[in-house]
């Protein structure tokens, strides 16, 4: 029987050539002050087109972190991550899904501080390691800590719920048993 990190990378390498369409804001080396992503437009080997938007193989955000870096990143968070976020980031590093969610996977101590920042949450509750804007601008996904750990489970954080104080609705709702399984069901919904 496969498992399903194996299954998600097998996926994942399937839709290598299917094209990303993302801000250029998601890209950790893209200067906001200067608002030029040739730059980004050259490592990625794309021809600019837009200064807002760019289009891409997912494939070309393909780069593996190595185990220590992984590693050392978990150290510095305190806690263990789960072990198919840790695979896909050695695997895949910082990778784009194509899609209108705007999947872009972002490393352990990235993903601590959109937690800390963006959700006011204390430091390492939760880690938000994706944009989910599958139905609302500003959702993630990403792991609720569970004591020394972060539970595998994967769940949608809704920025709305997040900040309505008159829902009773949670505002972190599941979505998957793993990364992998939610990589899975996403992919199998292009």
């Amino acid at each position: 029987m496969t498992r399903a990190i194996d299954l998600a990378i097998d996926r994942i390498r399937a839709i290598g050539s299917h094209v990303c369409e993302n801000q250029v804001y998601v890209f950790d080396d893209y200067d906001p002050h200067e608002c030029d992503p040739t730059a980004v437009c050259q490592r990625l080997g794309i021809p600019y087109s837009d200064e807002l938007f760019l289009s891409y193989p997912a494939e070309r955000t393909f780069d593996p972190i190595p185990w220590a870096q992984i590693e050392a990143e978990e150290q510095q968070l305190g806690a263990t991550l789960p072990d198919d976020y840790k695979t896909l980031l050695a695997t895949f590093g910082r990778f784009h899904l194509p899609g209108r969610a705007s999947i872009c996977l972002r490393s352990p101590v990235d993903s601590s501080e959109v937690g800390q920042d963006a959700w006011s949450i204390p430091e390492n509750g939760i880690l938000a390691i994706s944009n989910y804007m599958q139905e609302s601008d500003g959702n993630m996904i990403g792991f609720i800590r569970n004591g020394e750990q972060f539970a595998p489970e994967l769940y949608e954080f809704s920025l709305d719920l997040r900040w309505m104080t008159s829902s009773d609705q949670p505002w972190q709702i599941k979505r998957a048993d793993s990364l992998a399984d939610f990589v899975i069901q996403y992919l199998d919904q292009l």
